[in-house]
This record gives C-alpha cells, sequence and structure tokens, in this order.
C-alpha cells in the first residue's frame, strides 16, 4: 500500500535514546509517554528601505530543532542520563527514626531495625512533637542527660513516663540504588528514535512514522515533586537538536508501510 502524503497525528510516540557511538546501542525506551512533540523554528532578518522603510529582502537563519517528552512514569536510567551520574547498586546506609514511650518501670525501647550508628536521642517535650531534651551517649544512662545503647536497645533512666525519640543509621539490603546530583557532572548527547503512528487522510489506514534525531542535546533543567494531591509525578525531558557533523541533516521523518518490511 502506498504509504501517505496527507495524514493524521493522535497517538503518543514511543521514545529510544541511544548512543552516538557506533553500534548506536540502546540505553533507554519509554514506552509510557503522555505527550512527545517536535518544534522547529528558525529566525528572519529583512533588508528594508524607500518609502516606509518596507521590508525588501528576507535573510533566515540561526535554524533550530528541540525535541520535547513527557513520560508519566519516573525512571532511574532516565535520572541518571539528566544527572551524568551513574545509578550505583548495592548496601548504602540511610537514616531512620523511632520513637516510643518509656514508662517508669522500663525505660528502654528497641530499635526495630539493625542500628548501624546513633546520629541523636531526644525526650519529647509534653506535646509528644517537639524534641525538648538533648542526651548523649554513654556507657551507664542517667536521668535528663545521658541513654546507653546495647545492640539495638537504648536505655534512658527518667523517673517517669516520657517519650524517646532516636535518629539513626541503618544499612539497606545489596538492591538499593542510589542516583545523585554532583556538580560536575551534566546530561549529554545522544541519538534519538521516536516511533510513531499516523493515520492516512483516505484509506483511514494506519502507518508506521519514524522520527530520527542525529544528535540530541539532553537538557539538565528538570524536576522532581512529591506531593500528596494532583496527579502524579511526571518526568519533563527536553532534547535541543544539534547539527549533525557529517551531514546538514538535523532530523528526518520516515512514514512507511511495516507489514511490507521484507522477513528476509
Amino acid at each position: 500500500m502506498t504509504t501517505p502524503n496527507r495524514y493524521a497525528i493522535r497517538e503518543v510516540a514511543e521514545a529510544t535514546i541511544c548512543s552516538l557511538t557506533t553500534p548506536y546501542n540502546a540505553l533507554a525506551t519509554m514506552r509510557t509517554l503522555k505527550t512527545a512533540g517536535v518544534e522547529t523554528k528558525s529566525t528572519m532578518v529583512y533588508a528594508r528601505g524607500g518609502r516606509s522603510n518596507t521590508k525588501i529582502i528576507g535573510f533566515s537563519g540561526d535554524k533550530e530543532s528541540s525535541i520535547t517528552l513527557q513520560d508519566a512514569i519516573v525512571d532511574n536510567t532516565i535520572i541518571s542520563m539528566l544527572t551524568g551520574n551513574a545509578i550505583t547498586i548495592g548496601v548504602t546506609p540511610v537514616d531512620q527514626i523511632y520513637e516510643a514511650t518509656c514508662t517508669a518501670s522500663a525505660h528502654t525501647l528497641t530499635i526495630p531495625n539493625k542500628v548501624k550508628s546513633i546520629t541523636s536521642v531526644y525526650l519529647l517535650d509534653t506535646d509528644g512533637i517537639t524534641n525538648k531534651t538533648l542526651l548523649a551517649a554513654d556507657a551507664t544512662a542517667a536521668a535528663g542527660t545521658k541513654y546507653s545503647i546495647s545492640g539495638q536497645v537504648v536505655t534512658t533512666a527518667e523517673t517517669g513516663t516520657v517519650v524517646v525519640r532516636v535518629y539513626y543509621k541503618s544499612d539497606t539490603d545489596a538492591t538499593a540504588k542510589t542516583l545523585k546530583l554532583t556538580s560536575d557532572k551534566y546530561a549529554g548527547s545522544y541519538r534519538l528514535v521516536l516511533d510513531c503512528l499516523v493515520r492516512d487522510e483516505f484509506t483511514k489506514t494506519d502507518f508506521a512514522a519514524q522520527l530520527i534525531v542525529f544528535n540530541a542535546q539532553l537538557e539538565d533543567s528538570w524536576k522532581l515533586e512529591f506531593k500528596p494531591d494532583g496527579d502524579p509525578q511526571v518526568l519533563d525531558l527536553k532534547f535541543e537538536v544539534l547539527k549533525n557533523p557529517s551531514t546538514v541533516d538535523m532530523w528526518q521523518l520516515i512514514i512507511y508501510d511495516e507489514t511490507l518490511i521484507p522477513t528476509s
């Protein structure tokens, strides 16, 4: 079937981010995009003259093109690309908080997770929320000033019922993934492939379309929000299209019939 000249677009693309070096290894595929778009613009300046200083000749230049993607799902691999830092997998310390009410008969609390180190121990104020008294670590607990710890059991020596809050560190398991933002790393450049669908105006048949960006710089500006309402967090990506070093091509759109691809 002849590929169309006139078509409608109403399906989001699937994006694959690839290495710029042979064999253009695929680094990540985004199949949960909410939107995907390409924008191309250039500037126009004019020679003006004569009466009314009208435009005589136009000169185009400064051609720019950009790709914007919005993913419904946050992907660690994409975050790694945005930060320029690799994902680290393995045991790492995390901060923990545990609090419990200690009575006059038993001024101990057992921390549920294995303690790597104690950060601080507080007696809470009467509202049960505010840190009131900071206790110091010691081999022997002393009322209002010191606590002792043995394994995961923290002991105080207060005379009445008190709420104790313990800030401490525990190690994660070996599958924990750590992503980091550093001051010396930035997002890189990639080859970008967007797989799309278009629908022929006349036959109403769907055809495959593939937008290929030969050299795209991933911009560093992005954000994560943690909030209890509204839509879930999306991941916004913007790529600035760079000139291909070997040709004048910035991107190309290929429309084709998938059923006619040779099988052998």
